[in-house]
C-alpha cells in the first residue's frame, strides 16, 4: 500500500509540473488591450488589429492579418508576437 501512495504522489507531481508553465503564461483579455491601446493611441482601426493578432496567436490560430493597410498589417503583427498559442 505504501508503494502505491508513493507512486499516485510521483504521479501527481509530474502531472503538475507538465501544467506549471501553461499557468504561468497566461496573459488576460485586459493585458492585449491595454498594451494596444498603449501602442496606437488615437487610432481605433490598428488597436483593434494589434488585438486580433494577440488573440489569434493566444488562441493558436493561423496567421491571418485581414488588413486593408501596411500599417494595420503591422499592427496585427505586433499583437501577434505578444500573444503566446497554448
Amino acid at each position: 500500500m505504501e508503494i502505491t501512495t508513493k507512486l499516485i504522489a510521483i504521479a501527481i507531481a509530474i502531472t503538475s509540473l507538465a501544467f506549471a508553465p501553461s499557468l504561468l503564461n497566461t496573459q488576460p483579455v485586459e493585458a492585449a488591450s491595454h498594451w494596444c491601446e498603449q501602442q496606437y493611441k488615437g487610432d481605433p482601426d490598428l488597436t483593434q488589429m494589434c488585438k486580433q493578432g494577440w488573440y489569434d496567436h493566444d488562441h493558436c490560430k493561423k496567421y491571418s492579418p485581414m488588413a486593408d493597410t501596411k500599417q494595420e498589417v503591422s499592427a496585427y503583427k505586433k499583437g501577434w508576437n505578444h500573444g503566446s498559442c497554448k
